[in-house]
C-alpha cells in the first residue's frame, strides 16, 4: 500500500473512533455523582463580613476559664514601662541553663502575625487574627499557666499581607487599649474584658479620595497604642495628626491639625521630655513631629520637619541627649539625627545628619535600645559589610560603630527582636534561636545560644515580666522561665 493511501486510512479510522467516543460521552453521565455547583456558605465557614460599614468592633466575648494564680511582673505596653525595652523588675535572672535553654512554662498557638505581648497583674494580653473566623481578637492568658481566660473579638474580613496582627496593647489598672490590623480601636476593662468603647479610625479620620488621606498603611496597622494619664493617645493621620481620647468615656478631648497630611506609619508615639517640656514624638510617613503632652496646650503641634521622610517607617524614635533624637527608615533608608531647638517662644526641628543603612546606625523593624551613652541595633540586610550584625554606637556618632558582633555572627535577616534586663540582652533571630549576651559599656559577649523551637519569622517584640520571658514566631506564643528563683 502506498504512503498516501495509508495516511488516508489512518485518518478515516481516527475519525470513526472519535465519533464513537463522542456518542458514548453524550449518552452516559461521566461526572461524579457528588459534584455540585459551589455556592457561598456551603463550606460552613463564618459568613464573610463586608470590610468596613458592618464591622461591629468588640462585638463578641468568649469567657473561657477562671483566673488561676497571680504571679508578679509587668510589661504594660510597647517597649515596657519606660518605653526603652529594658526590664527593671527586681527578679534576678538565672545564671545558667542547660543546653536546651530556659525551660518552657507554656505555649499557645496563634494566627499568623507579629503582634507582641503585654503583661499586667498576672495576665498576658496579645492581639491575634483568627483566619477561620475572619476575626480580629484580643486574647487574655494566665502568665503563670498559659491558660486562656477570655477573648474579645469581632468580624473583619482582611486578606493576608505578611501576616495580620502587629500591635501591642497598652494597659493600666483601669484600662486596656488595643489597635487591630485595620485601625480599629478597643478600650476595655483589663480584668473582665468588658468593652468600654471602640473607634474606627478609618471611618473617623480618613479623607476620602486622597491617597495621603488614607489611614491604615500597607501591611496593616503597626502603631501600638498609648495610655497617658487616663487618655488614649493615637496618631491616625488623615484629618488629625494625633488625637487624645478619654479612656473612660471615649470622648475625643483634643485633635492635632494635620496640614501636611502626614500618614500613619508602623512606628509608635513615644513620650519624651525635650527642653523641659513633655511631648509626644512621632515619625509619620511624610515627616517627624512633636505634640504637646502638657496641660494648657495639650495636643498642640510644637514642631515638625518633612526633611526626613522615608517611604516606610517601623522603628520608633529614640531620645539621644542634648535635645536630639534618632529616627529610622526601612528598606535601606537608614537613619537620621534631629535637633529640637527652642528660642523662648517656639520650637523647631532640623536634621543634623542623615545616612543610608550601609553608612550608619539603622533598623528595618525593631527599635534600637539605649544603655547609658550607647545605642544597640541589629543592622538590616542592606547595611553592607555589617549587615545582620549586632552593633553598638555612641549616641554622639551614629556613623561609626564602637563595636560589632563580627562577620561570623549575623542574626537572621536583621529583623528579630531584642530586650535588655540587668546586664543581659536576649536576642532572637528569624528561626527563634535565642542568643544571650552580656553587655559591657560599649561591647557585648555571647554567653549562650538556644534553639527554643523551630520558628518561622520570629519578629514580634519580646516581653520580660517577673520570672518570665515571652516571645513568639509567626504562629506560636512561648513563655520561658528565666528567673533565678522560679519556685
Amino acid at each position: 500500500m502506498g504512503a498516501g493511501k495509508q495516511n488516508i486510512l489512518i485518518i478515516i479510522i481516527a475519525a470513526v473512533l472519535s465519533a464513537a467516543l463522542l456518542v458514548w460521552w453524550i449518552a452516559e453521565d461521566h461526572y461524579p455523582s457528588e459534584m455540585i455547583v459551589r455556592v457561598p456558605g456551603m463550606d460552613n465557614r463564618p459568613e464573610t463580613e463586608p470590610r468596613s460599614d458592618s464591622v461591629v468592633i468588640g462585638e463578641f466575648f468568649d469567657s473561657l476559664n477562671s483566673f488561676d494564680e497571680y504571679v508578679p511582673g509587668n510589661w504594660p505596653r510597647f517597649r515596657g514601662a519606660r518605653f526603652d525595652n529594658i526590664c527593671r523588675d527586681t527578679f534576678a535572672l538565672a545564671e545558667i541553663w542547660d543546653s536546651a535553654g530556659p525551660p518552657v512554662a507554656w505555649k499557645a498557638v496563634l494566627g499568623e502575625g507579629y503582634a507582641g505581648p503585654a503583661v499586667w497583674n498576672g495576665r498576658v494580653y496579645i492581639m491575634d487574627y483568627n483566619e477561620r473566623r475572619k476575626a480580629d481578637m484580643l486574647r487574655c492568658f494566665s502568665l503563670k499557666s498559659g491558660t486562656e481566660l477570655w477573648r474579645r473579638w469581632y468580624y473583619v474580613d482582611i486578606k493576608r499581607n505578611h501576616g495580620y496582627s502587629r500591635t501591642i496593647p497598652a494597659i493600666t489598672d483601669k484600662y486596656l487599649l488595643t489597635i487591630g490590623p485595620r485601625s480599629h480601636v478597643m478600650c476595655l476593662d483589663p480584668l473582665s474584658g468588658d468593652l468600654k468603647w471602640s473607634l474606627d479610625m478609618e471611618r473617623e479620620f480618613e479623607i476620602p479620595g486622597k491617597t495621603k488621606g488614607r489611614i491604615t498603611p500597607d501591611f496593616y496597622t503597626g502603631q501600638c497604642p498609648l495610655i497617658d494619664d487616663g487618655v488614649a493617645v493615637l496618631a491616625p493621620g488623615g484629618k488629625a495628626l494625633m488625637t487624645g481620647i478619654d479612656c473612660e468615656s471615649g470622648e475625643i478631648l483634643w485633635m492635632t491639625p494635620n496640614p501636611d497630611t502626614l500618614r500613619m506609619s508602623h512606628c509608635s508615639i513615644i513620650p519624651m521630655t525635650i527642653h523641659g517640656k513633655k511631648m509626644y514624638v512621632y515619625n509619620a510617613i511624610g515627616g517627624v513631629c512633636g505634640v504637646s503632652a502638657e496641660d494648657g496646650d495639650k495636643g498642640k503641634l510644637l514642631w515638625q520637619t518633612t526633611k526626613w521622610n522615608p517611604l516606610t517607617v517601623a522603628a520608633s524614635p529614640v531620645f539621644l541627649k542634648d535635645n536630639e533624637i534618632a529616627v529610622f527608615g526601612s528598606y535601606g533608608a537608614g537613619g537620621a539625627r534631629i535637633k529640637i531647638s527652642f528660642d523662648g517662644t517656639g520650637y523647631s526641628a532640623s536634621v543634623l545628619e542623615s545616612h543610608k543603612a550601609m553608612e550608619g546606625l539603622s533598623s528595618d523593624q525593631q527599635t534600637p535600645v539605649i544603655t547609658g551613652d550607647h545605642i544597640w541595633s541589629v543592622l538590616p540586610e542592606n547595611a553592607g559589610p555589617l549587615k545582620r550584625q549586632l552593633v553598638c554606637y555612641h549616641v554622639s556618632d551614629l556613623r561609626q560603630p564602637v563595636w560589632t558582633s563580627g562577620k561570623d555572627n549575623r542574626y537572621g535577616r536583621g529583623l528579630g527582636p531584642y530586650v535588655v534586663k540587668e546586664d543581659k540582652m536576649f536576642l532572637m533571630d528569624d528561626d527563634a534561636t535565642l542568643f544571650l549576651f552580656r553587655l559591657e559599656e560599649a561591647s557585648a559577649s555571647l554567653i549562650a545560644r538556644y534553639n527554643i523551637f523551630d520558628g518561622i519569622e520570629a519578629w514580634g517584640p519580646m516581653a520580660i515580666a517577673g520570672n518570665y520571658l515571652i516571645l513568639r514566631d509567626a504562629r506560636n506564643l512561648i513563655c520561658l522561665m528565666i528567673g533565678k528563683n522560679t519556685s
